[in-house]
């Protein structure tokens, strides 16, 4: 076995996805801080009850610079999260088409917040829900899957996979309030704090996920 396999094989997946994920939480708070903080001194009325993310990050200057260039950033990093989640549940039992399926619907699912992220609705209305619509129908599923599998493996904390619960629960809500939205049915701020509850779960699951399966079990 040469050098380079043995460095290999002594890198430990637990830690890894424990390092990477409480990284990948971290940037997503600085993120979501950071831009709204650079928001807050032009638009005074900020609310999570009123204020969308997307507003944020189609606001010209530094908080569009901010959010938008840190969720780009942030895209890579969540997907590796997620690739040593698969890996980690894998040493738990999980099987290999857990780990296909969960690998592609991830990558649609990040591949719709680089897109809604890239083009904000003041560039391009159309691709930014499409993005918007990868994202969270992405997440709704990711989720669910997630969550069955987690939910069958003993070694595995039933508070992870009722995490993942919530996070469709609360993306589900958010999409539905979106929609009827859009069919005017609803005001244009009733779907706003439910995008905010929606991306504050994401952050907790990753934290949650990371440091509970970060540990040998």
């Amino acid at each position: 076995m040469s050098t380079q396999d043995i460095k290999i094989s002594s890198i430990s997946i637990p830690h890894s996805l424990k390092v990477v994920g409480i990284i990948g939480g971290i940037w997503a708070i600085l993120t979501i801080g950071g831009a709204t903080l650079a928001y807050f001194p032009e638009h005074p009325d900020f609310s999570i009850f009123s204020t969308y993310l997307s507003d944020i990050g189609a606001t010209p200057d530094w908080p569009q610079i901010i959010f938008n260039a840190s969720t780009l950033i942030a895209v890579p990093i969540r997907y590796l999260v997620l690739v040593l989640l698969v890996m980690r549940l894998r040493q738990l039992g999980a099987g290999k088409s857990f780990a296909v399926a969960t690998l592609i619907v991830g990558f649609l699912s990040t591949t719709g917040t680089a897109l809604m992220t890239a083009t904000p609705y003041t560039v391009s209305m159309p691709i930014h829900k499409t993005g918007i619509g990868l994202y969270f129908l992405g997440v709704i599923v990711l989720q669910m899957i997630i969550f069955f599998k987690e939910w069958s493996l003993k070694e595995v904390p039933k508070i992870l996979p009722s995490l993942s619960l919530l996070m469709v629960i609360l993306y589900l809500v958010f999409l539905a309030m979106f929609i009827l939205y859009e069919q005017g049915t609803v005001s244009r701020t009733a779907p706003v704090i439910w995008e905010w509850l929606a991306i504050l779960s994401s952050i907790v699951w990753m934290l949650a996920q990371s440091y509970v399966l970060g540990k040998e079990i």
